[in-house]
């Protein structure tokens, strides 16, 4: 079973109230799987999951990219600013 780090930046960590989580995946996950469960998890966060860029190990990556035991994912809200 894939145990991953998640590091969230901007204000995910503001609405979920931590800047790092450890979460247990079944094996095959997903980014895509990822989202679904931080969602379940954290319902607070789900209006912004679909937008999210997601980087494994500092490299961005698709919805289906596989996740293995050990993966340091990041999720980066979209940056507004003017």
């Amino acid at each position: 079973m894939p145990q991953v780090h998640v590091r969230l930046f901007a204000g995910l960590h503001d609405l979920v109230g931590k800047r790092d989580l450890v979460l247990d995946l079944p094996p095959g996950a997903t980014i895509g799987l990822l989202r679904e469960r931080l969602g379940e998890e954290y319902p607070v966060v789900q209006p912004f999951l679909s937008t999210l860029v997601c980087a494994v190990d500092e490299e961005y990556v698709p919805s289906g990219h596989l996740l293995g035991d050990g993966d340091d994912v990041a999720l980066i809200p979209p940056i507004s600013g003017g």
